[in-house]
């Protein structure tokens, strides 16, 4: 399909630094915007009526663990690393390949239908996580963990090679990166060849970073010097993407100002697991490039960034006491060309601009019971942060191709997807 055109939507732009929504038509051609008018007459394939609806750049998922779907709702009642040590490494153990590409082709499908295009993954078996979203057809960030806690540093280096030097270069829609697991999980040795790589390659590094209180020490036991000295030793000449720093000092944040990274939030898994919440905004006033994620459902319950919206503007006002806080706009900028900026894709997603990659959802904002939420609808930004979730959305398109339309998947057997994860359940849980 090589021309849609979507008419009469009240369009979500970035204008000045600023969020605004504006009556728009949009004209997609081969994948990209080409046209962003009132009223646009041109012929085209196929024309999509959004009256009723926020036409929105698709939301992007800075950190998440795609196969983890089948962990949903195992955390309740757990720390941490008891979460991790107990109830997840030891099933993890058991996956075979075929499971990994299951579970992924489930969280593909909670994100297109939740209207999330794009997601910064970090999981094991990346091989079937990469062909899953092939065929579900989303943008993905894609790497291969690296840890050395059980002496297979060179291992997971070639498996990491192995994976990138496979990859389909005609396919800009999966992009890659080198990602040490944590700093708390790997040695000065693997964080040393996590650097070489992604200067060979020209990767940012994704790694968690000071999620929980546990973490300070455990890294200064682990390297003999504070966790903000071992990351600015080796990722200070690389783009990094730290997800949580639930846990940075004034003293950290200062440091994190003179290198190139930001952060991926994730509010919802970092409350469910009792770590606290980050200060986004100090953050984000200190200048540094806050984003949003959802982590693994198991932690993070599901991947409805509309959810992940809402929650971090709540929980700040539980840091700050009649103060200014981040607001619905900000919570808007960090689903959206903040994740973009993070993830080095600003270029061509995040937000709604002629010459962008056509990565566009539709919100349906329509006065009826199923919005009975947002209405009387005074203020649309403030509304889908705080009284919009993903189901709301009705149509994912990701660089011009439709993947869901009505709330109708495109290409892909849900059922059947439901159904393997299902089995997977049945055979490690039994």
């Amino acid at each position: 399909m090589n021309k849609i055109l979507i008419k009469n939507g009240k369009v979500l732009l970035l204008k000045n630094e600023d969020i605004v929504i504006e009556n728009k038509d949009i004209l997609i051609e081969n994948g990209k915007i080409v046209k962003i008018e009132r009223n646009i007459q041109d012929n085209a394939d196929k024309v999509i009526d959004a009256q009723n609806h926020i036409v929105m750049p698709g939301l992007i998922n800075t950190h998440a663990h795609i196969p983890m779907s089948i962990f949903r709702e195992t955390t309740e009642g757990c720390k941490l690393y008891e979460w991790l040590n107990d109830k997840i490494w030891p099933i993890e153990d058991k996956l075979t390949r075929e499971d990994i590409y299951w579970a992924s082709m489930l969280s593909y499908i909670e994100m297109i239908s939740t209207g999330t295009t794009c997601v910064n993954d970090q999981y094991f078996m990346p091989e079937q996580i990469r062909e899953a979203a092939v065929n579900t057809g989303v943008r993905a960030v894609i790497t291969r963990p690296i840890v050395d806690m059980g002496g297979d540093l060179q291992t997971r280096i070639n498996e990491f090679r192995e994976l990138y030097e496979s990859r389909d270069e005609n396919n800009d829609l999966i992009t890659y990166s080198v990602a040490p697991h944590s700093l708390y999980t790997c040695s000065d040795k693997a964080l040393e060849a996590c650097t070489s790589l992604a200067k060979e390659y020209n990767l940012p590094i994704h790694v968690h970073f000071l999620e929980s209180i546990d973490e300070i020490e455990d890294i200064k036991n682990k390297h003999g010097r504070p966790a903000i000295q071992v990351l600015r030793d080796y990722f200070k000449d690389v783009h990094t993407i730290l997800a949580h720093c639930v846990k940075l000092t004034d003293e950290d944040i200062e440091v994190l100002k003179t290198m190139d990274c930001g952060i991926a939030h994730n509010p919802i898994s970092n409350l469910r697991l009792g770590c606290k919440i980050a200060d986004t905004t100090k953050y984000l006033k200190q200048g540094l490039n806050v984003a949003l994620g959802t982590d693994g459902q198991g932690s993070g319950s599901n991947m409805d960034m509309f959810e992940a919206m809402r929650v971090a503007c709540l929980a700040q006002g539980g840091i700050h006491e009649n103060e200014e806080r981040i607001t619905a706009k900000d919570a808007v900028k960090m689903a959206t060309i903040n994740g973009a900026k993070l993830l080095q894709l600003d270029n061509k997603i995040g937000s709604i601009e002629v010459g962008k990659d056509a990565d566009i959802i539709l919100v349906n904002i329509e006065e009826k019971l199923d919005n009975i939420t947002m209405l009387p609808n005074l203020n649309k930004i403030a509304n889908l942060v705080y009284n919009t979730s993903g189901r709301s959305v009705d149509t994912t398109i990701v660089k011009g191709n439709i993947l869901m339309e009505n709330r109708q998947i495109k290409n892909v057997d849900v059922n059947e997807v439901i159904m393997k994860c299902n089995k997977i359940l049945e055979r490690h849980l039994s």
